[in-house]
């Protein structure tokens, strides 16, 4: 994957950008229809939370009424105040008393179709009335000695709301409930007892527990000691509310990264606090689910068109770049297809008309240098042979000096053999069969030279007769041997072998002579002494490269061993 991209880099680049752009885009649109997604969502909430609250203020209004309502039709019927104020009434009287109430009470509408009550009338002459068939939960008597009755008595008003943590009957004896409490006079203006409308917390929440989601939205009644006295969140109830402080009426506004709102009650401080959960109404939204998947949908659909386009125009300059590379595996003869865009074209006309001036200059050079290796080679020849034959000149001079005119002439006729086959052959390249004959005849010679006190033999496998190698390569180093090996030793040998070793054909010229030390030589050119085998060296690594040529074998007192390592050559 990391070379197909590496392969197609600008293609991988280009699509890159694009697609980072067009993820940028969405990003910021996303953010953009988000926002205002959200604001105008909360604002509608807002404006149908504000109609829901001016609903429950409402309808906490006209319960309120109803309950004054009620509460005023008992202090003002007579039967009431008959009763709950003799003591010494006859029984007669005081059944005649109970059924006026009784009907009394059956004439009441209820205070709010969703809303249950208890009513209880409580007189200081120690009686008790109930408004339905609840069992009450405390007397006349158990009543009058409660710690509320002072707050009621302090005030001036006639009907007061209380919150406590009872009921009036036995249902409700343990849930919190609102106690809405009238003072019951004579006419004379005295109190003589309390008509008591008791609602619990969780009935009063009835008001608002189907307007409001409880989710979004806390609804909280706060009395004025900033006391909860009923939530749409039970948990709540009875809690200490410190908005009653921190808001003013009729206020909104962001706290705790909640926004809360106050609206007066109709009972005295009370107050109607709005808590709404701005978090848990953005995620009712659902619309992050919707804005992604618009948005990957869009990206795929953009993306796919974004490829096949930057593919089309980008395709000419991939099928420029593979014909680069078949230029370069081939670069002869190489022209690159012009198609595409008119840039693509320009370039690629340009690219062929530098190709065809390349492939002309290569061609000039590769036979200038053809040339100019053709005349290295035969320049070193041409210090080889001059200097071969004024060491063979040399030799048949001490046989004359000698008087050994026999061997001379022998010498002489072995050495016009050697001529024909060496300075005549205008051939690079001989077999191995003619370089062993040329050789056999210089050891002929050198034979007649030094006598029989050096010996020399060729051992060498007759199936390596049919291969080539450059001409008079092995002569120089045969050479070398007899005039510097053997310069304390007056007697040794000299042999000559040839095999293959894997690809290469060797030949390996060994003496037992006086030997030296290769590491005190000093570089290579001086490690082959003499003009000869240097130029061998040479000429061996210019026609067939650094891997081949000679390598050297030598040790004080033992001997030297001269490696030719040559391409095998068959023709």
């Amino acid at each position: 994957m990391k070379q197909l991209m590496r392969e197609y880099e600008l293609f991988t680049k280009l699509l890159i950008v694009v697609l980072a752009a067009l993820c940028l885009q969405a990003v910021i649109v996303s953010m953009f229809i988000y926002h205002h997604s959200k604001k105008s969502y909360i604002d509608y909430f807002d404006q149908s939370n504000a109609v829901s609250l001016k609903k429950i203020q409402h309808d906490f209004e006209m319960l309120n009424d109803k309950i004054e309502n009620t509460l005023a039709q008992i202090d003002r019927n007579p039967a009431v105040e008959d009763y709950f104020t003799d003591a010494l009434q006859h029984i007669a009287q005081q059944t005649d008393q109970l059924i006026a109430i009784q009907r009394m009470n059956e004439s009441f509408n209820g205070i709010s179709p969703t809303i249950d009550y208890d009513l209880m009338i409580f007189g200081e002459n120690g009686r008790l009335f109930v408004g339905n068939d609840m069992i009450a939960a405390m007397t006349a008597t158990d009543f009058f000695q409660l710690d509320l009755l002072k707050k009621v008595n302090a005030t001036s008003a006639s009907t007061q709301m209380v919150f406590v943590p009872f009921g009036l009957t036995t249902r409700e004896k343990h849930s919190p409930s609102v106690f809405f409490i009238k003072k019951l006079t004579t006419s004379m203006n005295r109190t003589y007892g309390y008509g008591v409308i008791a609602v619990t917390s969780h009935q009063l929440a009835g008001l608002f527990n189907d307007i409001v989601d409880p989710t979004l939205v806390q609804i909280d009644f706060v009395n004025e000691d900033q006391q909860i006295f009923t939530s749409n969140d039970p948990s709540k109830i009875g809690a200490f509310s410190e908005d009653l402080a921190l808001l003013a009426e009729n206020e909104t506004k962001m706290i705790e990264e909640n926004k809360r709102t106050r609206l007066a009650l109709y009972r005295q401080n009370s107050a109607l606090i709005s808590k709404v959960d701005l978090a848990s109404l953005v995620n009712q939204m659902a619309i992050v689910l919707p804005i992604i998947l618009y948005n990957v949908v869009t990206l795929l659909f953009a993306g796919f068109f974004v490829f096949i386009y930057l593919n089309r125009h980008t395709k000419s300059i991939y099928q420029l770049i593979h014909s680069l590379k078949g230029v370069k595996e081939d670069p002869k003869n190489a022209q690159i297809p012009v198609q595409g865009t008119h840039e693509i074209k320009l370039l690629g006309n340009t690219l062929n008309q530098l190709l065809t001036d390349l492939d002309w200059y290569y061609t000039e050079s590769l036979q200038n240098e053809k040339k100019k290796r053709t005349l290295e080679i035969q320049a070193m020849q041409a210090q080889i042979q001059p200097h071969f034959m004024y060491n063979t000149l040399t030799s048949f001079k001490f046989l004359i000096w000698q008087q050994e005119n026999e061997k001379a002439i022998q010498g002489i006729d072995r050495f016009t053999d050697l001529l024909r086959h060496t300075i005549g052959h205008k051939k690079e390249e001989i077999s191995v069969e003619e370089e062993l004959k040329n050789v056999e005849n210089y050891l002929h010679i050198l034979t007649l030279r030094y006598g029989e006190t050096i010996p020399a033999k060729v051992v060498v496998p007759t199936e390596l007769y049919s291969l080539y190698l450059p001409n008079m390569i092995i002569q120089p180093i045969v050479e070398n041997a007899y005039l510097h090996a053997f310069q304390t030793k007056t007697k040794g040998f000299i042999t000559i072998y040839g095999r293959i070793s894997k690809h290469d054909l060797l030949f390996e010229v060994v003496d037992n002579g006086d030997g030296f030390d290769p590491t005190k030589t000093g570089s290579r050119t001086n490690t082959f002494s003499g003009i000869g085998i240097s130029h061998v060296d040479e000429r061996i690594r210019l026609m067939y490269g650094e891997d081949y040529g000679l390598s050297i074998q030598s040790l004080v007192g033992i001997g030297t061993t001269v490696t030719i390592r040559l391409p095998l050559i068959s023709k």
